[in-house]
C-alpha cells in the first residue's frame, strides 16, 4: 500500500485544490493541512524537475561527490608542471555500491527521506581508447524508490572514462544518459598534448538525432581528471586534519578550481560496515561547481585504502545523501 504522500502527490490538480482545508483525514492542523495540499500540487513538478536537472541524483552525485580530489599540482602557480606517476593497479577489480537519498527541504516538511536510487563504479584496469592503453573506469546510476515513483521516470545512466595508466589524466569519456524519455549521448575528448578538448552531447531521442553542443576548447591545464578518476587519485593522497588543497577539477567542457579541507575524524556507519573515516568539506572558487548556497562534503576511510563511505551535498532542493553499500575488491 502507498503511503499517504504518495498517493496525494498522485492525485490531479484539481482533486488536491479539492482537498484543501479538509484536515479531518489527515490528522494535520488545518493551518499546516493547507499548506500540505499547496506544496503537494506543486511537488510533482519540482521533483521530477530536480530528478531531470540533476540525473536524479547522478549529475549532483557523480559531479560534485568526486571532485573533492581533482588535482595536477595543487600549487596555483604550478598548473603547467607535469603531473606525478603513480601506481594505481592496486584498484583494479574494484567494485563500490552506494545507496543514495534525498533529503527533502524544510518546507516539505510532510515528507521523509526517500531512495533515490544507486550509484555503482568499477575499477576495470587497462583498455584501449583512440588506439593506446588507458584506464577504464565504468560508472551506472540507476533510479529506484519512492523518488522514481514521484518522478515518474526511470534513469539508467552509463558512465565510461578513460585516463592516462601513469597518471590518471583524462583521455576522454562516454556518456549514455537514460532518463525516462531523455535519451543523451556526451562524447568527450581530451588532447593532452595539444591542450585542448573536444565535448559534443547528441539527443538520440530524436530521428535522426540531432547535435545539441559541439565545442572544442584551448588553453588548458596539461592534466585534466574526469571526476572519477579524481576519486583513485585522491585515495593515493596522504591525508591529515587541518591539510587543504587547491585543486582543478573538470566536468564536460568546464575547468574549475575547488579547494578541499580534511576536517575531522568520525565514526561512520553504513550497510558495508563501521569505519572511522576523515570528514572533507570542499568548496569552488571559481566556476560554478555548486548552485548558490551549494556546500559539499564527503567521509573517506582512515586507513589505507581511503574508501568514500559517505557523502553530502547541499542542492536547490534539500540534500543528497550517499553511503557506501558495499565493496567487492580484487584480492
Amino acid at each position: 500500500m502507498e503511503r499517504g504522500f504518495v498517493r496525494v502527490l498522485k492525485q490531479p490538480a484539481e482533486e488536491i485544490a479539492n482537498a484543501r482545508g479538509h484536515a479531518g483525514n489527515t490528522g494535520i492542523p488545518y493551518a499546516f493541512s493547507d499548506l500540505f495540499y499547496r506544496r503537494a500540487r506543486c511537488l510533482r513538478s519540482h521533483v521530477k524537475g530536480f530528478a531531470i536537472s540533476s540525473a536524479s541524483f547522478t549529475v549532483i552525485a557523480i559531479v560534485c561527490i568526486f571532485t573533492v580530489g581533482f588535482a595536477v599540482n595543487t600549487a596555483e602557480d604550478n598548473k603547467n608542471a607535469p603531473p606525478v606517476k603513480t601506481d594505481f593497479s592496486r584498484f583494479t577489480g574494484e567494485t563500490l555500491v552506494y545507496s543514495v537519498k534525498w533529503d527533502p527541504p524544510w518546507y516539505m516538511f510532510f515528507l521523509p527521506k526517500m531512495e533515490a536510487g544507486e550509484l555503482v563504479f568499477r575499477f576495470q584496469g587497462i583498455d584501449e581508447f583512440r588506439g593506446k592503453p588507458a584506464v577504464k573506469i565504468a560508472v551506472d546510476a540507476y533510479s529506484s524508490g519512492t523518488l522514481a515513483k514521484l518522478a515518474d521516470m526511470k534513469v539508467e545512466d552509463e558512465f565510461l572514462f578513460y585516463s592516462t595508466p601513469e597518471t590518471l589524466c583524462a583521455e576522454g569519456s562516454v556518456s549514455k544518459i537514460r532518463e525516462g524519455k531523455r535519451r543523451r549521448l556526451l562524447e568527450l575528448e581530451y588532447f593532452q598534448d595539444e591542450r585542448r578538448l573536444h565535448f559534443r552531447v547528441t539527443d538520440e531521442a530524436d530521428t535522426p538525432h540531432r547535435i545539441l553542443r559541439d565545442v572544442t576548447k584551448t588553453d588548458l591545464p596539461p592534466c585534466i581528471r574526469d571526476p572519477f578518476s579524481t576519486l583513485y587519485f585522491y585515495r593515493t593522497l596522504n591525508l591529515t586534519k587541518g591539510s587543504e588543497h587547491n585543486l582543478i577539477v573538470g566536468n564536460d567542457d568546464r575547468v574549475l578550481d575547488v579547494r578541499t579541507r580534511v576536517e575531522n575524524q568520525e565514526a561512520v556507519t553504513t550497510m558495508a560496515g563501521k569505519f572511522t573515516a576523515w570528514r572533507i568539506r570542499t568548496d569552488a572558487l571559481r566556476g560554478g561547481l555548486f548552485s548558490q548556497d551549494g556546500d559539499f562534503r564527503i567521509w573517506v576511510s582512515a586507513d589505507e585504502r581511503k574508501l568514500p563511505v559517505r557523502f553530502e551535498i547541499k542542492v536547490r532542493l534539500g540534500h543528497v545523501l550517499g553511503e557506501l553499500k558495499s565493496v567487492e575488491e580484487n584480492l
